[in-house]
């Protein structure tokens, strides 16, 4: 595999996610969170969306399509948070912090994945440095 194939692989992996994300959270009833948590992940949104356009435009600039790349990960987590949301067997403060928990874990993963696309750049960078 060449760098650019997985430059490719892991930019579709971030794009899925990202397209996940926002796809999940487009009128999900969050009602139930405070406000602030409903600030947060509003944010939240905010930035995945903005990450989906840039991730694609980069995937455009390298000419690689996507297609239908889905991410297990944030598959299982988005039923997760379905299930809490949907479940009223819960007090409204167990409800929210199981809610935010997976959230975190979410957050968390997307936050991994554009860790990993600042590292294929350093090495990257440092790569074409050193073998000039």
């Amino acid at each position: 595999m060449t760098k650019k194939e997985l430059l490719g692989k892991e930019l579709s992996n971030l794009y899925a996610i990202a397209k996940q994300v926002n796809t999940y959270f487009n009128g999900s009833d969050i009602s139930f969170l405070s406000k602030k948590s409903q600030d947060v992940l509003a944010n939240y949104v905010k930035f995945s969306c903005q990450n989906e356009e840039e991730t694609s435009d980069k995937l455009s600039a390298i000419k690689v399509n996507p297609g239908n790349t889905t991410d297990s990960i944030v598959q299982e987590i988005t039923q997760n948070l379905h299930e809490i949301a949907t479940t009223d067997s819960h007090s409204k403060e167990i409800k929210e912090m199981g809610y935010l928990m997976s959230l975190n874990r979410l957050i968390g993963y997307h936050v991994a994945n554009i860790e990993n696309m600042g590292y294929m750049q350093h090495v990257s960078k440092n790569s074409t440095t050193t073998s000039s």
